[in-house]
């Protein structure tokens, strides 16, 4: 059986059904990431660990989402953004679909690092109330906070977007579509209350960007912390272990996690 739910026939869905109920469904966004990294990193990473922790677990994956919810990076061509809600409903579709069929746990993996969480949290909180069905997000900030912060070798403020720890992933999955030799450091002067690195602790306010702000934070280049100290050892290192959790959770679902199931609908 394949490992992508689109490379299959019905009969291989039903058959797998039969024995698992879980299924990981990749979200990721199209969206500018400077000049070293291509437009479709944290898509592409999505894809890459669900494809990693699928083999470790025999888990299907559903097609992947690629685009997501990413104003702020319109300010640099080639950035393509859902409304919030457009897709709150477009997971909440997805996973109506899937829970209909019999898939009772969903793991989401989100590849856009943090941004993307608000929209799928509101779907997700939906769904479990409205079916029983369990589902969880795996974000690289916190399903992986220990491991980059053990691998993180930047200044404070070195950690944001486009920085040592995604491009070093993207060094280690997919050389062909990186220049490191374009890697750049910005870390913003900000106050300590706005503080972008999830790995500084301290006391912190929330915002929001926007276009305009955002390409001046960003220094017209695009990148929010320092990827010059990013490579794919590095990556490596911070990939295999985020796979090792996401599967270790994935295997506890399959082992301990009950599920009922009292609603199921067709899309409509």
């Amino acid at each position: 059986m394949n490992i992508w739910l689109q490379e299959n026939k019905w009969k291989d869905v039903e058959n797998y059904l039969e024995e698992k109920q879980s299924i990981i469904v990749p979200v990721g966004s199209v969206e500018q990431h400077a000049q070293h990294l291509p437009l479709g990193t944290d898509a592409y990473i999505s894809q890459k660990v669900a494809e990693d922790v699928a083999e470790a677990t025999n888990t299907l994956i559903a097609p992947p989402v690629w685009v997501g919810w990413a104003p702020h990076h319109m300010a640099y061509k080639g950035t393509v953004t859902l409304r919030p809600e457009t897709l709150t409903q477009v997971i909440e579709d997805i996973c109506m679909s899937l829970i209909y069929h019999g898939f009772e746990k969903i793991i989401i993996i989100n590849g856009h690092r943090e941004a993307n969480l608000a929209p799928i949290r509101i779907a997700m909180t939906r769904l479990r109330n409205k079916t029983g069905v369990f589902m969880a997000i795996a974000d690289p900030f916190y399903i992986n906070f220990e491991k980059g912060e053990e691998l993180s070798e930047v200044d404070p403020g070195g950690i944001g977007h486009a920085e040592e720890l995604e491009a070093s992933q993207m060094y280690y999955l997919l050389p062909d579509l990186c220049e490191p030799e374009n890697g750049a450091k910005n870390i913003p002067n900000n106050h300590k209350y706005l503080n972008h690195d999830p790995l500084v602790k301290g006391d912190r306010m929330i915002t929001a960007s926007d276009v305009a702000t955002y390409k001046e934070k960003t220094k017209g280049i695009g990148i929010m912390g320092d990827a010059t100290l990013a490579n794919p050892e590095k990556g490596k290192k911070y990939h295999d272990k985020l796979v090792e959790n996401i599967g270790e959770f994935i295997k506890y679902c399959d082992a301990e996690v009950n599920v009922d199931i009292r609603n199921k609908e067709i899309p409509l």
